[in-house]
């Protein structure tokens, strides 16, 4: 498998009581964009802010795992700006409970990676079908052979690259538009006022701020995550990345009048593939003859609830094949 985040995991955990899994992934740690930056004593989860669980599935799922307490609700004082005016407020609680790992975001896909053999730093460049079994070939000239199933669950983009172009699979994979965004980070030695928790920004370029010291677990040291808007990052992909976090800066105290420059600690990050729109497809992909097949969020949308419901249906397609 190539793609240790969530959808991968699910997937190999739902499988491998009956098969021999292994997981690659060019990341030093396992859950994409489940992820969490470490800069002692802050803590930044970067990439997913928070997650939601709307199927019983879903909620049957998380049920172990908030009761082991790596999954825990956030209740968060919720904001709505347009522009630097608070336009809606409201508490996330337990009748609508948003959830996040615990004591950071990344721990709920570790959880889900132990027992499981995952090859991580690793990025795997090329895979090539040769008499039924599949082989893999990484960046660092190793080869790994004799697979029965590849499965892809890397977002869309990277999946053409591996593959080829000329498959039912890289067609579809190339179908689907992923979009960016940048994550800006911040520490600081005292904490900040701020009337909210968690905030949606409309009418600007950054589309999110959060208190990510706030959330259940965190360390008391005060760190704020900010997001850009897609279609900012997208047009500004290749922008020098101190331009970013100075734009981003600028944006930040322009909307809510805190200034990031105070911080001591300041970091930025490049997500090229951060989400998609609600897509009207399968929630997986199965190529029977080739042996080989995919799943992930880009799939049906850009949530965490997505990649699991992917990764289910795929795993629910393999019961039937295996």
């Amino acid at each position: 498998m190539i793609g240790a985040g969530l959808a991968g995991l699910v997937f190999a955990r739902e499988v491998s009581a009956q098969n021999d899994v292994v997981l690659f992934d060019k990341s030093r740690g396992v859950g994409g964009r489940m992820a969490t930056r470490y800069a002692d004593p802050y803590r930044f989860d970067h990439g997913a802010q928070f997650f939601t669980a709307r199927s019983a599935t879903f909620r049957k799922f998380l049920e172990p795992l908030i009761g082991a307490g790596v999954v825990a609700p956030w209740h968060a004082r919720f904001a709505e700006l347009t522009g630097d005016t608070i336009t809606s407020e409201r508490s996330w609680d337990d009748d609508h409970p948003h959830y996040v790992g615990a004591p950071a975001m990344n721990a709920l896909p570790k959880a889900l990676a132990e027992g499981l053999d995952t090859r991580l730093g690793l990025r795997i460049e090329r895979a090539n079908l040769e008499k039924g079994l599949w082989t893999l070939f990484a960046d660092d000239g190793s080869e790994f052979g004799g697979f029965d199933w590849l499965v892809c669950t890397q977002p869309s983009p990277q999946i053409t690259p591996v593959i080829g172009a000329d498959s039912a699979l890289g067609a579809l994979a190339d179908s689907v538009e992923m979009k960016a965004c940048y994550a800006l980070m911040l520490g600081f030695d005292q904490p900040v006022a701020t009337p909210f928790d968690a905030a949606r920004v409309l009418q600007a370029d950054i589309s999110w701020i959060s208190v990510n010291s706030s959330k259940p677990g965190r360390s008391g040291d005060f760190t704020l995550v900010v997001h850009a808007t897609n279609a900012w990052a997208d047009a500004n992909i290749e922008l020098d990345l101190a331009e970013v976090s100075a734009h981003m800066l600028e944006q930040l105290e322009s909307v809510s009048g805190i200034d990031g420059r105070r911080a001591s600690e300041r970091q930025i990050h490049r997500w090229r593939y951060a989400n998609t729109d609600k897509q009207n497809g399968p929630a997986c992909f199965v190529d029977r003859e080739s042996k080989i097949a995919a799943c992930g969020d880009w799939f049906i949308r850009g949530r965490i609830e997505a990649a699991f419901r992917s990764a289910a249906a795929l795993a629910e397609e393999f019961r039937a094949i295996l």
